[in-house]
């Protein structure tokens, strides 16, 4: 009985099989020259497109090989002093993810306030410019998108010390214009109650000055006017907002140069009223002992100088 329903059945599937190839649509030879001449065309169009892009730099991998060259450059950080200085290269980290190592102890993995091109704007860029994001990226080498500078707010040029307390503007090292600064976004109704990002903008107002306080506040009255010193912990607040400047640490995302922290204004405070790790960084410049590095990005420097002649 089930041999003769599966009998059956396979004689009623070639039978629709039969059916489905009678009534196929059976193309003429002109329809099929058409077709392939079409086929043909889109090809070549394609082809034509690509080689067009590649001779004038615009394919994506093209767009983000350069936008690496650009935002990787090396950069000679100020030399180590015990007081941090106007209009000189520095480096600002935060205090750093706790990890354990093969040993079993802990140790912190500071990460760097860093700049970044999104996926929207490297289509049409690959320099920074205004509206870039900033992020807390763990890789520490002295570049273009890690390296700052503090500058005065009547915006004088010379090199003297830095006081807590003082407005200051922080501005990147280079761009591919105008000079861009750390602005803190006004809150608009798309971000109403959460914490205030940070992005790089070209026009220097309210929202782009910060003050440098002590990190403990027992002393910040005590150390006001005062010189800031290097390498110390200390809290950076927006003028604007009164905020801090915090680092996210459970707030991670993709970028370019891989997964790096969140930024924010946004002050993080514990049980006893007290700004805690994610609101403390340091501003550091260039250490003694790292000469190696500074002569490679001398020799780097001088060769880009050089094919740009």
């Amino acid at each position: 009985m089930c041999e003769n329903y599966e009998t059956h059945s396979r004689v009623k599937e070639k039978e629709a099989q039969s059916e489905v190839y009678k009534n196929r649509v059976i193309y003429s030879l002109p329809v099929r020259a058409g077709y392939w001449s079409n086929e043909l065309a889109i090809r070549e169009q394609l082809e034509a497109s690509y080689n067009y892009k590649k001779d004038h730099c615009q394919l994506l991998i093209q767009k983000t090989g350069k936008m690496f060259r650009n935002l990787l450059r090396p950069t000679l950080l100020s030399p180590e002093s015990t007081n941090i200085g106007f209009n000189k290269s520095y480096q600002i980290r935060s205090y750093g993810l706790s990890q354990t190592n093969a040993c079993g102890t802990q140790t912190l993995q500071p990460l760097y306030l860093s700049a970044v091109i999104t996926e929207r704007e490297i289509e049409h860029t690959q320099h920074l410019i205004h509206g870039c994001v900033l992020t807390a990226s763990p890789s520490g080498t002295p570049c273009v998108r890690n390296t700052f500078v503090f500058v005065r707010c009547d915006f004088q040029k010379d090199t003297g010390m830095m006081n807590y307390g003082d407005d200051v503007y922080i501005q990147i090292v280079e761009s591919g214009g105008e000079p861009l600064y750390v602005q803190c976004e006004n809150s608009t109704m798309d971000t109403f109650g959460q914490h205030l990002g940070l992005r790089l903008s070209q026009s220097p107002d309210i929202y782009c000055r910060f003050k440098i306080f002590h990190w403990k506040p027992e002393l910040r009255a005590e150390t006001r006017g005062t010189f800031v010193l290097n390498d110390a912990f200390i809290i950076i607040q927006h003028t604007a907002s009164g905020h801090n400047l915090a680092t996210e640490f459970h707030n991670w995302m993709p970028t370019f140069f891989g997964s790096e922290c969140v930024i924010s204004c946004h002050t993080f405070r514990d049980t006893h009223k007290m700004e805690t790790s994610e609101n403390l960084w340091r501003i550091s410049g260039r250490e003694r002992s790292d000469l190696r590095q500074l002569q490679i990005a001398g020799q780097k420097v001088d060769t880009d100088k050089s094919c740009e002649k």
